[in-house]
Protein backbone atom coordinates (compact mmCIF):
# COMPACT_ATOMS: atom_id res chain seq x y z
CA UNK A 1 0.00 0.00 0.00
CA UNK A 2 1.43 3.39 -1.01
CA UNK A 3 1.87 6.04 1.63
CA UNK A 4 -0.46 9.00 1.32
CA UNK A 5 1.09 12.42 0.80
CA UNK A 6 1.40 14.73 3.76
CA UNK A 7 -1.26 17.43 4.08
CA UNK A 8 1.31 20.09 3.15
CA UNK A 9 2.20 18.34 -0.12
CA UNK A 10 -1.45 17.61 -0.91
CA UNK A 11 -2.32 21.29 -0.33
CA UNK A 12 0.45 22.40 -2.66
CA UNK A 13 -0.76 20.02 -5.35
CA UNK A 14 -4.32 21.32 -4.99
CA UNK A 15 -3.07 24.90 -5.28
CA UNK A 16 -1.09 24.06 -8.43
CA UNK A 17 -4.15 22.37 -9.94
CA UNK A 18 -6.31 25.41 -9.14
CA UNK A 19 -3.80 27.81 -10.66
CA UNK A 20 -3.48 25.67 -13.79
CA UNK A 21 -7.27 25.60 -14.15
CA UNK A 22 -7.49 29.38 -13.75
CA UNK A 23 -4.71 29.96 -16.30
CA UNK A 24 -6.37 27.73 -18.91
CA UNK A 25 -9.77 29.29 -18.18
CA UNK A 26 -8.44 32.82 -18.74
CA UNK A 27 -6.72 31.90 -22.00
CA UNK A 28 -9.76 29.94 -23.24
CA UNK A 29 -12.10 32.78 -22.34
CA UNK A 30 -9.91 35.21 -24.27
CA UNK A 31 -10.14 33.04 -27.38
CA UNK A 32 -13.92 32.85 -27.02
CA UNK A 33 -14.20 36.61 -26.49
CA UNK A 34 -12.01 37.37 -29.50
CA UNK A 35 -14.35 35.48 -31.85
CA UNK A 36 -16.87 37.58 -33.77
CA UNK A 37 -20.10 35.77 -32.98
CA UNK A 38 -22.45 37.85 -35.18
CA UNK A 39 -20.44 37.45 -38.39
CA UNK A 40 -22.03 35.47 -41.26
CA UNK A 41 -18.77 33.54 -41.72
CA UNK A 42 -16.51 32.36 -38.90
CA UNK A 43 -14.00 35.09 -38.11
CA UNK A 44 -11.99 36.60 -35.32
CA UNK A 45 -12.37 40.24 -34.32
CA UNK A 46 -9.79 42.77 -35.46
CA UNK A 47 -8.49 43.18 -31.91
CA UNK A 48 -8.25 39.42 -31.24
CA UNK A 49 -4.42 39.39 -30.93
CA UNK A 50 -4.60 42.14 -28.30
CA UNK A 51 -7.26 40.30 -26.30
CA UNK A 52 -5.34 37.02 -26.39
CA UNK A 53 -2.02 38.72 -25.56
CA UNK A 54 -3.59 40.49 -22.57
CA UNK A 55 -5.08 37.23 -21.33
CA UNK A 56 -1.75 35.42 -21.64
CA UNK A 57 -0.06 38.29 -19.76
CA UNK A 58 -2.63 38.12 -16.93
CA UNK A 59 -2.36 34.32 -16.79
CA UNK A 60 1.45 34.54 -16.63
CA UNK A 61 1.28 37.04 -13.76
CA UNK A 62 -1.11 34.78 -11.84
CA UNK A 63 1.12 31.76 -12.45
CA UNK A 64 4.31 33.55 -11.40
CA UNK A 65 2.66 34.99 -8.29
CA UNK A 66 1.47 31.53 -7.25
CA UNK A 67 4.96 30.06 -7.75
CA UNK A 68 6.61 32.86 -5.76
CA UNK A 69 4.18 32.33 -2.89
CA UNK A 70 5.27 28.68 -2.60
CA UNK A 71 9.04 29.34 -2.60
CA UNK A 72 9.28 28.98 1.14
CA UNK A 73 8.65 32.47 2.36
CA UNK A 74 5.24 31.57 3.75
CA UNK A 75 5.66 27.87 4.44
CA UNK A 76 5.48 26.73 8.05
CA UNK A 77 8.42 25.09 9.76
CA UNK A 78 8.72 22.82 12.77
CA UNK A 79 9.74 24.06 16.20
CA UNK A 80 13.00 22.41 17.21
CA UNK A 81 11.80 22.20 20.82
CA UNK A 82 8.21 20.90 20.65
CA UNK A 83 7.95 19.83 16.98
CA UNK A 84 4.73 21.73 16.20
CA UNK A 85 4.20 23.62 12.94
CA UNK A 86 4.84 27.36 13.27
CA UNK A 87 5.16 30.28 10.83
CA UNK A 88 8.41 30.32 8.88
CA UNK A 89 9.48 33.75 10.15
CA UNK A 90 8.57 33.26 13.82
CA UNK A 91 11.17 34.45 16.32
CA UNK A 92 9.75 32.23 19.07
CA UNK A 93 7.37 29.29 19.24
CA UNK A 94 3.82 30.36 20.15
CA UNK A 95 3.21 26.94 21.76
CA UNK A 96 6.25 26.29 23.96
CA UNK A 97 7.92 29.72 23.97
CA UNK A 98 11.25 28.50 22.56
CA UNK A 99 13.24 31.45 21.18
CA UNK A 100 15.02 30.79 17.89
CA UNK A 101 18.56 32.07 17.29
CA UNK A 102 18.74 35.04 14.93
Amino acid sequence: MAASPTPEIAGTERQRARVTTIVFFIIGLSVILSYEWGAPTPAFRNDAPSIIFFAILVAAIIYIASRVSTLGLHRPRSCTSCGRRIPFDALFCPYCGYQFPR
